[in-house]
């Protein structure tokens, strides 16, 4: 089946987790079912100094519903030493063209995100 929606583009990100929050945007780039790109964003847990951090994602589409994992990140900005820990993310696109959803690293900490379309 042919997809309707082609989510190439610029994104805001906004995902919530226990402790904190990440915020930022992506670039991403569908070409069939697969999906690829990038999110950079500010990680802000409490009581911690803020991470700015750029990851590569890769994933698949079908239909409405969008899966997608870090396969690398990198720490822009942040104390010396900084790790972050890789992510897998799920969801749909909704009617009103945002990708809402939920995810995990490898730790299991969960969040839950929203994307929506900046261009």
């Amino acid at each position: 089946m042919k997809q309707s929606t082609d989510l190439t583009g610029f994104w805001r990100f906004r995902e919530e987790f226990d402790e904190g929050e990440d915020l930022g945007e992506a670039r991403l780039f569908q070409n069939g079912k697969h999906l690829s790109g990038h999110i950079a964003f500010k990680e802000t847990i409490q009581g911690e100094t803020p991470l700015y951090i750029r990851v590569s994602i890769k994933g698949k589409v079908e239909e409405t519903q969008i899966s997608f994992h870090e396969t690398s990140a990198v720490v822009l900005s942040g104390p010396e030493g900084s790790e972050y820990v890789l992510e897998e993310r799920s969801g749909l696109l909704n009617a009103m063209g945002q990708i809402v959803g939920s995810g995990e690293d490898r730790q299991g900490v969960h969040g839950v995100f929203v994307m929506e379309r900046i261009l």
